[in-house]
């Protein structure tokens, strides 16, 4: 079960003839800050009206704030993680995430 998560670019390097991509992902992390699960296929923003898609946009540009991240194989299946550092990725919980 996730505690909180936030947007983040993941770098999707290419198979074969594929050409990398980078894309912005909602990821999710556990009480501690680490990323446990992300979506699938990368978010677009939306609204319903177009302040709403302005406001969507501006929260999804805060992925450019953080670390790059990738999926990689490990041990216990795929893991994301920091492509400058290799290691696993992390975010800060919000202020006064505490375990209920």
């Amino acid at each position: 079960m996730s505690a909180f998560w936030n947007f983040r670019v993941i770098k999707c390097e290419g198979q074969g003839d594929e050409e990398t991509l980078f894309q912005i992902h909602e990821v999710e992390y556990n009480i501690n800050g680490r990323a446990v699960n992300w979506s699938e296929t990368s978010v677009a923003p939306f609204g319903r009206t177009l302040e709403e898609l302005k406001e969507d946009t501006q929260r999804q540009q805060s992925a450019f704030e953080k670390p790059v991240l990738k999926v990689v194989r490990k041990a216990r299946g795929y893991e994301l993680v920091d492509i400058e550092t290799g290691e696993d990725a992390y975010a800060q919980p919000p202020a006064g995430l505490t375990e209920s």
